[in-house]
């Protein structure tokens, strides 16, 4: 069960990551924010699919 759990708290990092990303790209006009939405979108997926394999 909490196997289970973490998988889906990491399926919703993971997605917000994503989502980041793209807001990051949608923002390029404007490079502070556009480089803080990617590199924060980069760091969520890394931690969601790292806590999807545990």
């Amino acid at each position: 069960m909490a196997n289970s759990s973490k998988q889906f708290i990491g399926q919703i990092v993971q997605l917000a990551g994503v989502g980041s990303v793209v807001a990051g790209v949608v923002m390029s006009l404007h490079h502070v924010a556009a480089a803080v939405a990617l590199v924060g979108g980069g760091a969520a997926y890394y931690i969601g699919k790292k806590l999807r394999a545990q």
